[in-house]
């Protein structure tokens, strides 16, 4: 039998990667990119599911943009790594969750994306990449760093794959709260 990554509550935990105003500034798709990660975040406060949240070098390219921080209900953690995996704190928050799926998005696609993605593959995480909520200064860096990632074992899942897999049916309190997010978001 084939072991098929699902996405459930059990196994998840989230990754929202250095959404700061002065990196977004010159990405792409900045303002899809910021609205696919609030609407992870709100899913993952309204369905009790853990994540980490970090910033890079804060001093130095400001803070969060307020469309995350002020719906992330965990400290921002700072970092100078470009990968999260390689700050003694985060690794250590990621590692006391014991979620062996984690769900990347943020910036940037190729560089601080990229380098937590194949150190979390590398230590024996499965990770799913989210492609609507990642992004680069240009697209050619946003597409060679998903499929570098992909050709390492990463799933390419987008936020509505996510959250509709994490729900699992149309019926619950939770969907109900959830699709005016996803329609407007």
């Amino acid at each position: 039998m084939t072991n098929i990554p699902r996405l459930n509550e059990k196994n998840i935990c989230f990754v929202f990667i250095d959404l700061q105003d002065r990196l977004l500034a010159r990405i792409h798709n900045a303002e899809r990119i910021v609205s696919r990660n609030a609407l992870l975040v709100e899913a993952a406060n309204l369905l009790g599911l853990p994540y980490v949240s970090t910033s890079q070098y804060r001093k130095g390219l400001g803070e969060v943009v307020p469309a995350i921080a002020e719906r992330v209900h965990t400290s921002i953690l700072d970092k100078t790594s470009f990968s999260c995996v390689a700050d003694e704190g985060i690794n250590k928050d990621l590692d006391r969750l014991k979620r062996e799926l984690v769900v990347l998005s943020g910036v940037e696609t190729h560089i601080c994306v990229l380098q937590t993605c194949l150190d979390l593959l590398g230590r024996g995480r499965q990770v799913a990449v989210v492609a609507d909520a990642v992004g680069a200064r240009t697209q050619m860096d946003h597409e060679l760093g998903l499929k570098r990632m992909e050709r390492y074992g990463a799933l390419s899942v987008t936020a509505e794959m996510v959250i509709y897999e994490l729900l699992g049916r149309s019926d619950s309190p939770e969907f109900k709260k959830l699709l005016p997010l996803i329609k407007g978001m």
